[in-house]
């Protein structure tokens, strides 16, 4: 897969643009990610229902993220808590522009977004499982055993 990607990169015509590609060992992946100020994410569910692992993975090193809108990706990503969506290239634009205002000397709203991610790192399997999909899952009321 990775020397089909590095083919394919080879015949695109950047002017701008340097494509750069890496192997990173497994405890090193979150550790990169966590340099981000800000994930963007254009995973786009054929189905609308599924939800990416990479936007679980920022989050999880502690990045708010920029995430392409489509079917249920508002149950990851929050608008203006945990990250912004966007539906096209300037949607994108426009909200990185406002996220990075200022920056890095001064990011309210980033720092506020890194605080909404730590609270949503700090909810473990267990209580996320309780308050979110056993009540689907298991038909029972919100929260209960």
């Amino acid at each position: 897969m990775r020397a089909q990607f590095e083919a394919h990169v080879l015949t695109l015509c950047f002017k701008y643009v340097h494509i750069g590609t890496a192997w990173l060992a497994a405890d090193d992946y979150p550790a990169v990610l966590a340099c981000a100020d800000v994930g963007v994410c254009l995973h786009e569910s054929t189905s609308q229902l599924d939800l990416p692992m990479k936007v679980v993975d920022l989050f999880g090193a502690g990045v708010p993220v920029c995430a392409l809108e489509y079917g249920c990706i508002s149950e990851l990503v929050r608008e203006g808590q945990t990250g912004e969506l966007f539906s096209d290239a300037a949607g994108l634009a426009l909200k990185l522009d406002l996220l990075l205002e200022g920056f890095p000397a001064r990011s309210e709203q980033l720092d506020a977004m890194r605080t909404h991610v730590a609270e949503w790192r700090a909810l473990g399997w267990e209580e996320t499982w309780r308050e979110v999909a056993a009540p689907v899952v298991l038909g029972r009321g919100h929260g209960q055993r």
